[in-house]
């Protein structure tokens, strides 16, 4: 209205002293902006200094023409369209506060937070508890797994399910015998194209992703390899295998306050004694 009739806001705030308002050009952009300042007895001086300017009759729903909503205190909010109806006296409707999801909750979220923050120190133990289960593994197995350097698939398998990559290839090897580019190969067979070995590749990711989840939420596994009858004694690192265990079931059962016991479960990485 004020661009439509060629007012400036210096025109305005002179006009609205007359009635007793000491206002500023800045004070007046800032009304539709600042609710204490678009008060009633403000929005009365308002309409008749530009009625004044004008030359022109205005009510008070004239100040809020177009459409849109207008947030009010306490989060609810009205259309301009039902704000004027209530100006003019017409029943009008408000647009209530939509109600909040549970996700929305503050504690639900501060939890949430909690479970986030430990998903590193928990894929961390799960990565320990691999690698340290095929070292201590049949003489087989644990040949194999000093011996192997982790390869690219591996690496890039191990981003995907949040292990690391030395974990990656240790649970293929218990899991399947033998490491992700052995299993994927086998299972494309011979001459096959790259999108079958993708697809292979995939699948076993997929799998190992799902035998993970099994790990964290059910306890530890019997992997196949460590099921050979030609192995060696599995009891010499008994204690080493408990020690790690009782962490995965502690992580199960929802004891998520890592750094309370992670000195009881920590290992030095030399299959000796916790550092």
């Amino acid at each position: 209205m004020r661009a439509a009739k060629g007012l400036t806001l210096d025109q305005i705030a002179t006009e609205a002293r007359r009635y007793g308002a000491t206002w500023t050009p800045g004070f007046i952009s800032g009304m539709k902006r600042n609710a204490s300042a678009a008060s009633l007895f403000n929005m009365l001086i308002l309409v008749k200094s530009l009625e004044s300017l004008t030359g022109k009759p205005l009510v008070l729903s004239d100040l809020f023409p177009g459409e849109g909503e207008i947030k009010l205190d306490g989060g609810g909010s009205i259309s301009r369209e039902e704000l004027r109806k209530a100006l003019n006296g017409n029943h009008f409707e408000l647009l209530g506060i939509p109600p909040k999801k549970m996700s929305d909750d503050p504690v639900i979220q501060q939890l949430n937070q909690a479970l986030l923050n430990s998903i590193p120190n928990i894929m961390a133990k799960v990565s320990e508890y691999l690698v340290s289960t095929a070292l201590n593994g049949p003489s087989k197995i644990r040949n194999e797994m000093t011996h192997h350097s982790p390869t690219l698939s591996e690496q890039r398998a191990a981003d995907k399910v949040g292990i690391t990559a030395p974990a990656f290839a240790a649970i293929c090897l218990l899991r399947y015998g033998r490491f992700l580019d052995e299993e994927t190969a086998r299972r494309a067979g011979q001459n096959s194209s790259p999108q079958k070995r993708g697809r292979e590749t995939r699948g076993v990711i997929e799998e190992i992703d799902l035998c993970i989840d099994h790990m964290i939420n059910d306890g530890p596994i019997g992997f196949p390899a460590l099921r050979d009858s030609n192995s060696t004694d599995l009891t010499t690192h008994d204690d080493e295998q408990s020690r790690v265990a009782e962490t995965l079931n502690k992580l199960r059962r929802g004891d998520l306050d890592i750094a309370a016991y992670e000195d009881e479960h920590k290992f030095d990485g030399d299959g000796d004694d916790p550092a």
